[in-house]
């Protein structure tokens, strides 16, 4: 079966976002929501227009809910270890294919939730450090964490139906506006210090951001395109990505676990990407 469109533009944010991850292995944060708003102003300028009323509200709640479900994730990153969290993390495909598939009647065969296992256990088998995973203390950051997977997961389907009701290029425009005061009345909140970054951490922060941006463009792009329930997995596997990235790049060696995981990952894309009929 061929692959369609909105598959390759999903495998491309899945890309980008590998790309974003290595980077962030040395920046110090990122510019997710500038970078929407530069590829906004360069190739969809004319698509923006103000939005009033419901629209509004509902820009507003879907970049709320994104941030909510980010900002417990590093709530969570700050009591239990990163290589638990970020495989508990993946969770958040399991929430947005149920909300798929009970709000917008997807339907879910075989092959699609072996591939989303496939996907899920992959992920825990390149993150999660066996020898190390009897001493932590599941209980601690498991509520953050809960928090984080439930509002990320509940993101994705209200992003597809913001893109659905005014456009591609209006829902990254107004997500990124209303995400970046989110950030900064955060970083007050929880007293957070700005710093000045020198000129490699900068440059590292700008590739990073960039990738970033690229890639939920086409996230949001395969969205319009095509179900939740395929869209998420793939674009969750930039894990896949970025090992095979870190591996040439910082030259990180790869256990035997995670290569059976990356194979997982990589056969749960590809039959997402071209077996399952949608």
């Amino acid at each position: 079966m061929i692959i369609s469109f909105p598959i390759l533009l999903a495998l491309g944010a899945m890309i980008a976002w590998g790309f974003e991850e290595l980077f962030l292995k040395e920046a110090i944060s990122k510019l997710k929501s500038l970078t929407q708003l530069i590829i906004i102003f360069i190739f969809f300028s004319g698509e923006v227009y103000l939005l009033t009323g419901e629209n509004l509200l509902y820009a507003l709640l879907a970049a709320l809910v994104a941030f909510i479900g980010y900002f417990f994730f590093y709530l969570a990153l700050e009591r239990q270890e990163l290589s638990l969290i970020s495989s508990l993390d993946e969770s958040w495909i399991i929430v947005a294919v149920l909300i798929g598939v009970f709000f917008f009647g997807e339907t879910l065969g075989f092959l699609h939730i072996a591939s989303i296992l496939a996907v899920l256990f992959g992920a825990f088998l390149i993150s999660v450090n066996m020898a190390d995973l009897k001493k932590l203390s599941l209980i601690s950051g498991s509520g953050y964490e809960f928090v984080a997977v439930l509002f990320v997961g509940m993101s994705v389907p209200i992003e597809k139906f913001l893109i659905h009701k005014i456009g591609e290029a209006n829902t990254i425009f107004y997500l990124g506006i209303f995400t970046i005061p989110l950030v900064f009345a955060a970083k007050i909140i929880m007293r957070g210090k700005f710093v000045r970054p020198n000129w490699k951490l900068l440059k590292i922060g700008i590739a990073s951001g960039l990738a970033d941006g690229i890639a939920f463009v086409l996230y949001l792009l395969a969205l319009k395109g095509s179900e939740v329930s395929v869209v998420s997995p793939i674009v969750a596997s930039s894990l896949l990505v970025s090992i095979f990235l870190a591996k040439i790049y910082l030259r990180e060696k790869m256990t035997k676990k995670e290569v059976a995981g990356a194979l997982l990952i990589f056969i749960g894309v590809i039959v997402l990407s071209t077996l399952v009929p949608f």
